[in-house]
């Protein structure tokens, strides 16, 4: 077997939201016991990454049968994707990247991958190449999150970018106030506890709307009347209603040593107009294209980087497949000395000091194999996996040859 043989083993079926309906994908969701208990009797590992936008089975095996009866039960493998060595692992490093997700870049999955790694771990389903892959996976998605934080940028709504401009303003620590708490005030309270904001406050006409999104992000609240006293205390004031008056004159300002930044976002306007330096939505939109522009170049780079780990991916699992086979072989060597120790002392050449003898025998293996197990690492490192598998194979044969002899 050269290393394509061993990656081509590592094979998954993937029902995702590119071919399936939300329906299907629910209709298809598998009962972990039942599933992992069927496959791990047909497969040397596997693995289930189940989330709203996905239903995957990975498995290190030589064929499909036994994992696409799992979908075929629920009537559902004509919408699988069959997928198997290097594009195996090209997916689920894009999945945990999240830049598989039907809202690409979100950050759930990478969570959802390593709880789902966790738990094929606690069964004893993963352990060997296929684990290993996994492993990678996640390494890779908290690289790309790390590196690329701009791919988790939504759409640039109008919530967003006034998050987005706030942060950039007056930053994360600022006194923020939020008036009006329909749809636009919840989001873009929403916005701004996402990038960690702590220091806000819902101000609405109807006190249990400002409780009720306030709790959500564990914020304070405050009813509209007090409002000229919340924007003393403001250092950004958002407005984002639907009242018909504005809820803002010139003359409030009048108590106010220092006026915070104002942002009115309320159509029609909340703010007096004869109020100086007000945000506006259209202020808002200039960043738009900037925003854009940033997601953009961030999914660019996060590809690549998957693009570039994937290639190492292979020279990293041929060392892993040749450290595997040196573990091997170093055991079955420690299994021969320990042995040879025992028939030392039955024929009494050797007192009854197994421990001792044990631990000379296994020092002196290692050190009289150091240097061959540091190059055939090297090899492995080179590219040069064949030769390092022929050797091994090589030694594994005269050693076993040597064995029954003796």
């Amino acid at each position: 077997m050269d290393i394509d043989d061993y990656l081509g083993k590592i094979k998954a079926l993937a029902l995702t939201h590119r071919k399936a309906t939300t329906i299907t994908l629910s209709e298809t969701y598998l009962n972990s016991d039942e599933a992992y208990g069927r496959l791990m009797r047909n497969y040397e590992e596997v693995f289930i990454l189940q989330t709203c936008n996905r239903v995957e089975v990975y498995f290190y095996g030589d064929d499909y049968n036994a994992a696409e009866e799992v979908y075929r039960a629920k009537g559902t493998v004509k919408y699988v994707d069959r997928l198997s060595g290097i594009d195996a692992v090209r997916h689920i490093f894009r999945v945990a990247a999240g830049l598989e997700s039907a809202a690409i870049g979100e950050s759930e999955v990478l969570g959802q991958v390593e709880e789902a790694f966790n738990d094929a771990r606690r069964r004893g389903a993963l352990g060997g190449l296929l684990g290993y892959t996994i492993e990678r996976a996640i390494r890779v998605g908290k690289e790309v999150r790390s590196k690329y934080p701009e791919i988790s940028i939504g759409l640039a709504s109008i919530s967003s970018l006034a998050a987005e401009y706030i942060h950039r303003v007056k930053g994360r620590d600022a006194a923020v106030a939020i008036v009006g708490a329909g749809s636009m005030g919840s989001d873009i309270a929403r916005r701004l506890a996402e990038k960690g904001f702590r220091n806000v406050t819902i101000v609405n006409r109807t006190i249990d709307k400002a409780k009720l999104v306030a709790a959500r992000y564990g914020f304070r609240y405050a009813p509209l009347d007090s409002l000229i006293n919340i924007i003393k205390n403001s250092d950004v004031v958002v407005f984002a209603t639907s009242a018909i008056e504005p809820l803002l004159k010139r003359r409030d300002l009048e108590v106010v040593n220092a006026v915070p930044v104002i942002i009115d976002l309320g159509v029609p306007r909340n703010v007096d107009p004869e109020i100086p330096g007000v945000v506006s939505i259209d202020e808002l939109k200039t960043l738009e294209s900037e925003v854009i522009e940033r997601k953009v170049r961030a999914l660019r780079e996060a590809n690549e980087i998957v693009e570039i780990r994937l290639t190492e991916f292979k020279r990293l699992l041929a060392k892993r497949i040749i450290e595997n086979m040196i573990s091997e072989l170093m055991s079955w060597s420690f299994s021969v000395g320990e042995s040879e120790v025992r028939r030392a002392i039955n024929a009494r050449l050797i007192k009854d000091d197994s421990d001792g003898a044990l631990l000379a025998v296994k020092s002196t293996v290692k050190r009289v194999t150091l240097p061959l197990v540091m190059y055939l690492k090297e090899l492995a490192e080179e590219g040069r996996f064949n030769e390092a598998l022929t050797i091994i194979s090589e030694l594994k044969a005269r050693l076993n040859g040597s064995s029954k002899r003796t």
